[in-house]
């Protein structure tokens, strides 16, 4: 499902006449489309402690520790390629490039010795993790941070603090009852709220209230969409061949995006009236949609 929101939204970006609030806030407030990357975070989150924890069982600390650490710097690397192309033609309206990929990636590798600890621990150090970025934040990063996208290397504390919370809310989510499970959403989601007024809410700057009210969001979000999935007895067929090649699906959107942003024709996207850009939009989607399942139908599962 974030995959899917990803696309579209990636794609109407730029486009004059799609309103603001089908597109990322450029700094305070928040949107749906704020939401499409700490979907991604959460996706990791229910499965990545437990991941680790048996990778460590399974063959040992150091080679646990190894696969992470390529994993997460392969995650840099290709991101940094792409940021680089973006700052290159001009789409990165910031200076200093840093994309989703190598915040991901770093949110990785910082987030490995929390998920290390148990349930409760672990929540009270994202918590701190997430006070003391947004204390730096205020005191001496926020000119920094501000010019660059995704909050920037600093930033990548608060998506680290993001994925721990992620974690802890899978933990919770799996206990008998889940009553603690719904406690915490409503706390994260209340506590939010409430320190929106203090500490502006904004994905650009990664806030402690944009990482709180995301969180429980996306908690909230998958919590609806397991209860639908279990009421229909099966997931929907189309979300699960997108979801099978994340890696690849995000890839293959930035290389098709770049058929609308890179000509020099500001009547080709940018200045698109709505009907043209409807077209596109369904007819962009539509290509990577055939392209997931050709991936599906020949058993081609790339990830690292």
């Amino acid at each position: 499902m974030a995959i899917l929101l990803m696309l579209p939204a990636n794609y109407m970006e730029h486009i004059r006449v799609v309103p603001a609030w089908l597109k990322h806030a450029p700094d305070v407030g928040l949107t749906i489309v704020d939401l499409v990357a700490p979907f991604f975070i959460f996706a990791i989150a229910l499965t990545g402690g437990d991941a680790l924890r048996r990778r460590i069982q399974r063959e040992g600390a150091q080679k646990a520790v190894e696969h992470l650490v390529k994993r997460s710097m392969a995650l840099v690397g290709i991101g940094a390629l792409f940021t680089v192309g973006e700052t290159s033609y001009g789409f990165n309206p910031n200076g200093i490039p840093w994309g989703t990929l190598q915040a991901i990636g770093v949110a990785v590798l910082l987030s490995a010795p929390f998920l290390l600890l148990p349930t409760w621990p672990r929540l009270l150090a994202a918590l701190v993790l997430l006070g003391g970025y947004q204390f730096m934040l205020d005191r001496a990063w926020l000119e920094t941070v501000l010019a660059s996208s995704h909050a920037g290397i600093q930033g990548s504390l608060s998506w680290t603090a993001l994925l721990v919370l992620g974690t802890v809310h899978a933990d919770l989510f799996r206990s008998e009852g889940r009553r603690a499970y719904w406690l915490l959403l409503g706390v994260m989601l209340a506590a939010g709220l409430a320190l929106s007024g203090v500490f502006p809410l904004s994905k650009h700057r990664m806030s402690v209230s944009f990482d709180l009210l995301a969180s429980s969001l996306s908690a909230l979000a998958f919590t609806l969409t397991d209860a639908w999935v279990r009421a229909r007895g099966a997931p929907l067929g189309f979300l699960v061949t997108w979801g099978r090649n994340p890696l690849v699906m995000y890839v293959s959107h930035l290389f098709l995006l770049s058929v609308f942003l890179v000509p020099a024709a500001p009547w080709w996207h940018v200045e698109a009236g709505g009907l043209q850009a409807l077209v596109q939009g369904v007819a962009f989607v539509l290509v990577l949609d055939q392209w997931a399942r050709f991936l599906e139908r020949r058993r081609w599962f790339i990830s690292l």
